[in-house]
């Protein structure tokens, strides 16, 4: 059994209501948005990455 098919199996266990077709929709949209606060958080740090990199002065500079 795959970790989604686990976690549509506790869904509906914790939830008897709901229908497996439910179950499945909650699964894929919670696993949506945590792929797209995975995406925002990765492009943040390769931003702030940047802004550091160019802000850092050049290696010939600090040796002279």
């Amino acid at each position: 059994m795959t970790k989604t098919e686990d976690k549509i199996e506790k869904l509906l266990a914790k939830h008897p209501s709901l229908t497996k077709a439910d179950a499945i929709k909650i699964v894929t949209e919670k696993n949506e948005r945590k792929k797209q606060k995975r995406v925002e958080k990765t492009d943040r740090s390769n931003a702030k990455k940047l802004k550091n990199e160019e802000n850092r002065p050049e290696q010939d500079e600090v040796d002279s």
